[in-house]
């Protein structure tokens, strides 16, 4: 059991690291889709292939935990949803929905490669150092974006996904390693509380010093990336973490921080004081608007050659060069805001809506609305419909029921802290949820599932 138990924790160590540390360059295009096989699918293929070993070898432990049965049937939700848009909808293309109903598994497999890496508390101690590690080399990259030019791989758009490396010059709103710069603020603001919280509570000076020290870059990064949803989701779930584990005083430092950074963000500022104004211009509209649309300005490549792949293609990467920086048009913080909000409640969430309404309790197919919805909540409705709604909140449910007794008694045992901290990120992840698909961001969704392995196993581990 110990060498198992070792070979799982040097996988997670591995996957903490190499998942939000490797860019997104895609290896092998898909037909029909921007969506790619990259690296990382390869690692957690690897990944898998041992734990199933370890599986078979010990005639599946897996059926011993008590969440087991509640995968099972979101499992059989989503592939009852898939096989229903396959062969009675057919207005998907097949590969696409089995494409993403696989990364689904993909993604929720890591949650039970983690529970096999930690059997004990203080296995807690090996994760947390390594994501420390990870939120070095996001932070020198990051400012390496920013300053020194380095590349960003981005999958913001179809031409970007395809592996380009684009060298920004003007480009405020970092991405890091990530995809996009709302991947990385996401991850950001989960990661981020298990940090200040984790400095809070640990009695070991250097770990204390340097974890907090750590938590002050990433937190900076954090307004780097001008994200709003992000940067009030993880004040709010801080907040959260902080009256749980009985640290109320550190409520104020965090919350003027949260302020005086966004105060001082040019960009972060002017968005927040354009969200209410662009807020209530989409809730008036009633019927689309005669004037022209404002439009977000991209900075493109100055030379692109596409060619549209018609089978698996190897990508080979390409540095495209922005234009001087007097040759950018300035974008309006207000236009940015407006398209943004114009965007979701004017096509991005009706889509969903209409797809919930095509089919209420099976959706129409994980993938089928596109890429993007920006709010989890309508898109599992609308592409798994109320089974898989249903089937994946009981997850959470589950892990809710079983926190419950520690919200009222919120015991000081180090053991119990922790279970109410993973249980604050999930407030993060759920606040996020609302604009972002977070479940489908793949560096995220990978980094969720590991989380809430982390929570349920320090639920479940006796004292």
């Amino acid at each position: 059991m110990s060498k198992n138990l070792n070979i799982f924790r040097i996988i997670l160590a591995t996957l903490i690291l190499f998942i939000p540390l490797y860019p997104k360059f895609p290896l092998l295009s898909v037909n029909g889709t921007y969506v790619a096989i990259r690296l990382d699918d390869i690692v957690i293929a690897f990944s898998f292939l041992i734990w199933f070993i370890f599986q078979l070898k010990n005639k599946f432990p897996l059926f011993k935990q008590k969440i087991t049965p509640l995968f099972i049937a979101y499992f059989i939700a989503i592939l009852t949803s898939t096989l229903n848009a396959i062969l009675v909808y057919q207005n998907t293309s097949p590969s696409i929905l089995l494409l993403n109903t696989f990364r689904r598994f993909e993604y929720i497999s890591l949650f039970f490669i983690t529970i096999e890496g930690i059997k004990n508390i203080k296995d807690y101690f090996f994760p947390y150092i390594f994501s420390l590690i990870a939120m070095i080399g996001i932070a020198i990259y990051g400012y390496g974006q920013k300053f020194f030019l380095f590349p960003v791989i981005s999958t913001m758009n179809e031409e970007f996904s395809k592996g380009q490396l684009l060298q920004m010059n003007v480009w405020t709103r970092i991405s890091s390693t990530f995809a996009g710069h709302y991947d990385l603020a996401a991850y950001l603001s989960l990661v981020l509380i298990i940090i200040v919280s984790a400095a809070i509570i640990t009695k070991n000076k250097w770990l204390k010093i340097s974890s907090f020290v750590l938590f002050l870059v990433g937190f900076h990064l954090l307004t780097l990336t001008a994200s709003r949803v992000s940067i009030f989701s993880f004040w709010g779930a801080s907040i959260v973490a902080f009256i749980l584990i009985r640290k109320y005083l550190w409520i104020i430092p965090v919350s003027l921080l949260v302020i005086f950074s966004i105060i001082n963000s040019k960009d972060l500022n002017q968005r927040l004081l354009a969200t209410i104004p662009a807020l209530k211009i989409q809730i008036e509209k009633s019927k689309p608007s005669s004037t022209p649309t404002p439009t977000l300005i991209q900075p493109t490549p100055v030379v692109i050659a596409v060619t549209k792949p018609t089978k698996l293609t190897t990508p080979t990467p390409t540095v495209f060069r922005h234009p001087p920086e007097e040759e950018y048009i300035p974008v309006d913080a207000d236009a940015g805001v407006a398209r943004s909000g114009e965007i979701r409640f004017n096509v991005e969430w009706p889509r969903a809506i209409t797809a919930f309404k095509k089919n209420p309790l099976l959706g129409t197919g994980l993938g089928s609305i596109t890429l993007a919805t920006d709010n989890d909540y309508l898109r599992n409705l609308g592409e798994s419909g109320i089974f898989g709604f249903i089937t994946f909140s009981i997850i959470f449910i589950y892990l809710y029921i079983k926190t419950f007794p520690l919200i009222i008694k919120r015991p000081k045992d180090l053991q119990s802290q922790l279970a109410l901290i993973f249980f604050s990120v999930t407030i993060c992840i759920f606040a996020n949820a609302v604009f972002i698909d977070i479940f489908e961001a793949s560096k995220v969704a990978y980094t969720i599932w590991i989380i809430l392995a982390l929570y349920y196993q320090i639920l479940h581990l006796k004292k």
